[in-house]
Parts: C-alpha cells; sequence; structure tokens
C-alpha cells in the first residue's frame, strides 16, 4: 500500500472537537433563541447550513445499508486530526473520489488507485487513511460473508460503549477511541451528546 507521507498524515494526538459540550455561554443564547421562537440545535449546529443539515439529517440516525455505514465510518477516520467541518465540505468530492464508497469497489483498489488518491488535491491526502479505507473496505466483505451484512456485526456489539468501542478498534484500521466512538455516535450506535436544549435531545437514550 501507499508509504509516502504527506502533510495529512501528521496526526496530532488529540481529535479536533467540533461537537463540543454545552458551555454555560451556549445556554444562554438559547435562551435568546427560544425566546426569539427559533428552532433549538446543538450550538456547534447553528455555524453553517451545512453543519445545520449534518445535525438534523445525519448525526445519529441508523445508515439505511451497509454502503452508508461504511461511508460514516470512513468520514470519522478522514475526521481525524482534521475539522469535521472541513470533512463534511469534502463529502461529495470524497464519494465521487471513493466510488460513492462502494464497498467491493474500495476494497479491490490497487496502487494505481492509491496512487491517484495521493494525487487528488480534493480529498484528503494521507496514506494511513488511503491504507485503512482499503483495509476496511476488505474486512466489511469478510463480516458480510460472515454475519450476511455489517449492520447485523453492529448490532450484535457489547452494550456497553466502552465494549463496543473496544470491538472496533480490534476489528477495523485506523480506530483509535475518538474515532470509534464518533462512528458510534454517527451512527445511531450509541447515545448522541446532544446539548439539553437541541430539539433532538429527546432522541437520546
Amino acid at each position: 500500500m501507499a508509504s509516502r507521507r504527506q502533510p495529512d498524515d501528521v496526526v496530532p494526538p488529540r481529535r479536533v472537537k467540533l461537537r463540543k459540550s454545552a458551555t454555560p455561554e451556549d445556554m444562554a443564547d438559547a435562551g435568546l433563541r427560544r425566546a426569539a421562537g427559533q428552532t433549538m440545535r446543538c450550538e456547534w449546529a447553528q455555524r453553517n447550513p451545512d453543519l445545520t443539515i449534518y445535525h438534523d439529517e445525519f448525526w445519529g440516525e441508523r445508515p439505511a445499508d451497509d454502503r452508508e455505514y461504511f461511508e460514516r465510518m470512513m468520514l470519522e477516520i478522514f475526521h481525524a486530526g482534521l475539522s469535521w467541518t472541513l470533512i463534511w465540505n469534502k463529502r461529495e468530492s470524497l464519494r465521487r473520489a471513493y466510488d460513492t464508497f462502494d464497498i467491493e469497489a474500495v476494497a479491490s483498489y490497487g496502487p494505481a488507485e492509491v496512487t491517484r488518491l495521493m494525487n487528488d488535491p480534493k480529498v484528503v491526502r494521507s496514506a494511513k487513511k488511503i491504507d485503512a479505507a482499503i483495509a476496511n473496505a476488505r474486512t466489511v466483505l469478510e463480516l458480510q460473508a460472515e454475519h450476511g451484512d455489517l449492520a447485523t456485526f453492529l448490532r450484535q456489539l457489547p452494550d456497553d460503549a466502552e465494549d463496543k468501542i473496544k470491538v472496533l478498534r480490534k476489528t477495523f484500521a485506523f480506530m483509535g477511541p475518538g474515532v470509534a466512538r464518533g462512528f458510534l455516535e454517527a451512527t445511531g450506535l450509541i447515545p448522541v451528546p446532544h446539548h439539553p436544549y437541541c430539539f433532538k435531545a429527546v432522541n437520546v437514550g
């Protein structure tokens, strides 16, 4: 697989956090927005329309199929060390570059596809993350053969969130604890930490 290092390979030790907990300032602002009759959302989801769409329609919602599970997994991996806003804004470019995250297609990638992705300025040009996409697509195919589909494997994970994270870390590449938790939250497999005033907070649990 790829061996060249690019700037995106330098991943800080901590995940860049966008979906942060509510602060006292957020709570005060929420009171003003509620009084103005606005729909209440997590503070970070107010920053631009794209984040609002992600928050309202995707975050914490179960994917429709294995392809979508795989896509969300890879978006969380691409997110590691980078801004979520950056990754979400690149999602259409990433879909085009990775064959709409078709699992069989990505699993078949070889040196030519790796070189193409490393030279594409519209995606995350990290050798480690590109390698992870290919390795994880192949792992998903193995899980599909064993369990019928990826969704079934994920539904059979232990009940405890930390135990879920341990299994994911053993199973998939580039799956640190932050990435694993982000994937579980993004797919609704563990409760999503909406701010307490958010209209979707009632769906947590």
